[in-house]
């Protein structure tokens, strides 16, 4: 059998075996680092309850804890303590003299000693550690976006150095330098030095999931890659969701709960003995006896054999791969906005990628501001990723990508509209409102890393995507600051969120859908591809008229063109 595609290659070593099954044990873990590092830092911040420390010298009226609180902190209107402020009399002169308190028009001030934490339900953070309340509440916002503007950075430099010096040791250096500035946030003494760390943090994870992620899908026979690509995520991302808050209660400390987390990517390393380098990337680079090298362990651990007739085959193939390659060359992101089609597609990708990566991150964060205890709250939308992902798979394949990721948008925006409507007391309403909302956003996060990899042309996705990637980074910038919002009122960061997904999701009627589709190889066909569409073109009632046989469908979906190499810029 003539090797023509890299398919052919896996029936010779095998495409789902035990080597397989060694990189889905992989692709499980680095899942959990995934969850653990993106999701970690809100527990890191966590703000616990708190109020304006009583001014010394008050131990004398032998008050309880309880009645000096009531005696020195105003309440809000709803019977609520008051976090920033506190009465500003004599208290000593009040209590002494039998007089009634607390008087609602004594004058007020701010904790000027300070602040008492609660933490029955919560644990010490950074945030109550270095008193980052009040006028210093907007401090683990910025270090939270100051993540983004990392990773808005890291995406496109480090795809670029894994061009230059591979796939593999990209995952490597990006896990242990991710671990080193995460466990060095742990000491940090001083907003700067917790911010620098994060800002490193955020430098490394895109790259630390994405080039392992790429590598291990080239791997896998195109029949189980879609399997490979959810299945993972499904199960070990929401696992590493659901017990990252039980974790951070357990340990009850913030700085032992950061190294923990981050101290795990260290096992990284064990990777290069586990992971095999991109045979794309090695083709690319003449490196053929090291391609020949990776499919030899590859069949020997899945019981299989490669010929010296399959050696010929490998070496006429990567020949041909390489004058593809020189071939493919010249096209750029600014190629996609030379043309009109081209161009309304890739920028209204960009908005659906501004508009779920600022939507599903708000809705994460959020998570603390909502519910009863934000350790259950933060369970329950992590568990809500499964069944999401696996609707997503369904309506994918059945509805197609642009009317799930439409209806998904669109319908997380009015869940999000209806919570301004609810009293803010009627919890279990603003709950179940708000978590209808993070399920139909997580099934627009899934099918959107999708989508663009089947509208963009093969000569230019890796730079298309990659663009897309910074821009969506530097949109989430402005999540936590939404998220900030929820001081002035629980709705808002919800109103805000609804319409900019309502408006997204409106906004992706206007591409094409691509479900059964043939892709793109060329600009020209990124022009005239997927034409003919109506706004209402629904696949499932125009399924293929005539069978395909296996061969052609993987050729003609685009397994085997560059959309499984790492995104570069």
């Amino acid at each position: 059998m003539a090797v023509q595609n890299f398919e052919d290659v896996l029936a010779y070593v095998g495409g789902c075996g035990c080597y397989q099954g060694l990189l889905f044990g992989v692709a499980s873990i680095l899942n959990i680092f995934v969850a653990f590092v993106y999701l970690g830092q809100m527990f890191i911040t966590l703000t616990p309850p708190h109020w304006c420390h009583a001014p010394p010298g008050l131990e004398d009226l032998n008050l309880t804890e309880g009645q000096l609180k009531e005696l020195t902190v105003p309440r809000h209107e709803n019977g609520d303590f008051h976090s920033c402020a506190r009465y500003d009399v004599n208290f000593t002169q009040v209590v002494e003299s039998n007089l009634s308190w607390p008087d609602p028009d004594w004058p007020l001030t701010n904790c000027t000693h300070g602040w008492t934490y609660n933490f029955s339900l919560y644990y010490p953070t950074i945030t109550s550690q270095l008193d980052w309340v009040c006028d210093e509440d907007w401090r683990p916002a910025l270090a939270q976006s100051l993540f983004f503007v990392g990773s808005m950075l890291g995406s496109p430099s480090l795809g670029w150095a894994a061009d230059i010096w591979g796939r593999l040791p990209i995952v490597i250096f990006t896990n242990v330098l991710g671990g080193v500035a995460g466990v060095a946030s742990a000491f940090s003494s001083s907003f700067a030095m917790f911010a620098a760390c994060r800002f490193f943090v955020g430098i490394t994870h895109e790259q630390e999931g994405l080039a392992a992620f790429v590598l291990i899908m080239e791997y896998v026979d195109s029949e189980y890659r879609t399997l490979m690509a959810n299945v993972p995520a499904m199960i070990f991302m929401t696992l590493g969701m659901c017990v990252l808050p039980w974790i951070a209660l357990a340990i009850a400390d913030w700085q032992t709960f950061a190294i923990i987390i981050h101290a795990i990517q260290f096992l990284s390393i064990i990777f290069i003995w586990v992971i095999p380098e991109s045979a794309r990337w090695l083709l690319s680079q003449g490196r053929v006896e090291d391609t020949l090298k990776i499919l030899q362990r590859v069949a020997k651990i899945n019981g299989m054999a490669v010929t010296p007739e399959m050696m010929q085959e490998l070496k006429a193939y990567s020949e041909k791969q390489a004058a593809s390659q020189n071939s493919r060359m010249g096209a750029t992101v600014f190629d996609l906005l030379k043309t009109p089609v081209l161009r309304r597609r890739f920028l209204i990708l960009c908005v659906m990628c501004i508009t779920m990566t600022v939507a599903y991150d708000g809705f994460m964060r959020n998570t603390a501001n909502i519910g009863y205890d934000v350790f259950f709250s933060f369970t329950i939308a992590g568990l809500l990723e499964f069944p999401a992902d696996l609707l997503m798979m369904v309506t994918t394949e059945w509805l197609g990508r642009r009317h799930t990721t439409v209806w998904s948008l669109v319908l997380c925006g009015v869940s999000s509209l209806c919570i301004a409507a609810i009293p803010e007391a009627n919890t279990i309403a603003v709950m179940t409102m708000a978590f209808v909302g993070r399920f139909l956003i997580t099934i627009t996060m899934n099918v959107g890393h999708q989508y663009p990899v089947e509208v963009l042309p093969t000569v230019a996705r890796g730079q298309g995507i990659g663009t897309m990637q910074t821009i969506a980074f530097a949109s989430a910038f402005a999540s936590p600051y939404i998220v900030y919002l929820s001081k002035y009122s629980y709705s808002l960061p919800y109103v805000i969120m609804g319409v900019i997904t309502v408006i997204g999701g409106l906004a992706c009627l206007l591409l094409p859908e691509t479900l059964n589709e043939n892709l793109p190889d060329t600009l020209e066909d990124g022009e005239t591809f997927f034409s003919g569409q109506s706004l209402c073109y629904n696949p499932c009632g125009a399924r293929p008229k005539q069978e395909k046989s296996a061969k052609d469908d993987v050729e003609s979906k685009g397994v085997n063109n560059p959309s499984f190499e790492a995104t570069r810029l």
